[in-house]
């Protein structure tokens, strides 16, 4: 399946999550430096020697952007797009005087780019004297512990390598690798004329994926993320036509690393309780009754004492 198809899914999987993320959910940038390996490595076998180099520290990173769902406080789901830079560096030293063209220091340096997208259960506990929402605003926490495992698939989209040599007290040389067979190199392998790579490997690679760490929420609902993360690779990644040499072995990347990122928690069914909340306090408010400013009674009983009786009398009438 093509590349933009997989994107295609991806989006809409994360746009519908969204959408639907009535418990609450999440949305989230970062980056995540750390060291890349490639094991086991294959080094075309040099003739009669099948010695593999030293493996040697290569910095890597990934750049990525996701969003989550959270289908009960505690548990969700994670999507997300990411740029993967990965690859492996080797060094060790070639003393075989049967082959002195290659007496000296080997140098190989393997570089990975890969666009990867992944799914990951989301598991946040509740710590000691933590209370239920804490993915949003309140007084009464800050950090929330989480965990998140899952899967992702990466595609390939460049792959480079530099061989270099450095003899005894000489200057290093690039060397066209795989190693030519006139001087040393297995013979059923030639110099790629290039530093693209990509035919040598697979477009496609199965890795898992594990998250541990914690995230301060500040007030603002805004929170700050910080994970160590391991990748695996689940499948070989060599290109068919790497295979050919009788002691070959399957090579797969690994990654750790130390996951960074800043992103926002919201809540719509909370906000939504809210804000009915208060309209039904608003609609229950007990308003004063209007009163009617007194008047005269027109079906008044009339006084039967005519005007003269109590003129002479004295008496009143009490409508005057």
């Amino acid at each position: 399946m093509k590349l933009r198809i997989f994107t295609i899914i991806f989006f809409s999987i994360f746009l519908t999550s969204q959408l639907m993320a009535q418990k609450g959910g999440s949305l989230s940038v970062g980056a995540t430096p750390g060291l890349s390996y490639m094991l086991a490595q294959n080094t075309y076998y040099l003739a009669e020697n099948s010695k593999e180099l030293d493996y040697k520290p290569k910095f890597s990173y990934h750049v990525f952007i996701q969003g989550g769902y959270n289908f009960k406080e505690q548990h969700g789901i994670v999507a997300f797009a990411n740029f993967c830079q990965e690859g492996q560096r080797y060094k060790d030293e070639f003393k075989w005087k049967k082959y002195p063209a290659l007496i000296g220091t080997h140098e190989k340096n393997v570089d990975f780019k890969y666009m990867g997208f992944g799914v990951l259960y989301r598991f946040a506990p509740l710590l000691p004297g933590q209370k239920e929402h804490i993915r949003v605003k309140s007084d009464d926490f800050h950090f929330r512990m989480k965990l998140l495992v899952g899967f992702e698939a990466d595609f390939l989209i460049n792959a480079q390598m530099k061989y270099t040599i450095t003899p005894t007290n000489g200057t290093a040389t690039v060397v066209g690798y795989p190693i030519d067979p006139s001087i040393g190199g297995y013979p059923g392998y030639t110099p790629n004329q290039s530093d693209n790579y990509k035919e040598y490997f697979k477009k496609i690679q199965g890795v898992g994926v594990l998250k541990y760490g914690f995230d301060y929420i500040f007030n603002n609902n805004m929170y700050m993320g910080f994970a160590l993360e391991t990748k695996f690779g689940f499948n070989d990644i060599n290109a068919p036509a790497y295979k050919v040499h009788p002691k070959y072995k399957k090579s797969k990347n690994y990654f750790l690393g130390l996951n960074v990122e800043i992103g926002y928690n919201f809540q719509k069914a909370k906000m939504k309780a809210n804000a009915e909340k208060k309209k039904a306090a608003k609609t229950t408010e007990t308003k004063p009754a209007k009163v009617k400013p007194p008047g005269i009674d027109k079906n008044k009983r009339v006084d039967q004492v005519d005007k003269a009786t109590k003129k002479r009398l004295g008496v009143k009438n009490k409508y005057e």
